[in-house]
């Protein structure tokens, strides 16, 4: 069953957030027109959020994606179309950008997903896209990988995936773009 939780709703109201997550704890980011770099944290233990201002995003931004591990979350994209990465460390909750781990071309309206060693952010505008990067977690590298470009370029996308494989499952999903 699904029931409104009210102690569990974000710090501010915003639209375009992405989020990722370990078993623990769940990270929204970004978000808003004007864009913001705010980050909330959501305890599973609790059903409570908080904003957590040592882990706001370096540059603010809407209709971005976000993918993970157990220790690490990615925060890629978003509009303005930039191609920065942030990198949220679960431990202490901070974040910082990770200039090496940018993605190949600045976008929004991207899709991610992966599993515990890494992540893949697909579509996106202004085009559409169908540039596929592949994030390394272990040394925060992302690079575009050609042969797993969507077979379709678009933007507005939504990803899932088994953890175990990281195989993404990307479909359209409407919304606007920001140029």
């Amino acid at each position: 069953t699904t029931a409104a939780v009210p102690s569990a709703n974000l710090s501010s109201a915003r639209y375009g957030v992405a989020a990722t997550g370990n078993s623990t704890h769940g990270y929204f980011g970004g978000g808003s027109f004007p864009f913001v770099t705010t980050m909330d944290k959501l305890s599973y233990a609790d059903d409570t959020t908080a904003a957590v201002p040592g882990a706001t995003l370096s540059v603010g931004r809407v209709f971005l994606a976000a993918t993970g591990n157990s220790t690490h979350g990615y925060f890629g994209g978003g509009g303005p179309n930039v191609t920065t990465m942030d990198k949220v460390t679960y431990a202490d909750d901070t974040t910082a950008a990770v200039p090496g781990a940018a993605l190949s071309v600045a976008r929004n309206g991207l899709a991610a997903t992966g599993n515990s060693t890494h992540g893949y952010f697909g579509g996106g505008s202004p085009g559409p896209l169908s540039t596929m990067d592949k994030l390394s977690y272990a040394d925060d590298t992302t690079a575009a990988v050609p042969g797993a470009a969507l077979s379709v370029a678009r933007y507005g996308v939504a990803a899932s995936s088994a953890r175990a494989n990281g195989l993404p499952a990307i479909a359209p999903f409407p919304f606007p773009v920001i140029v």
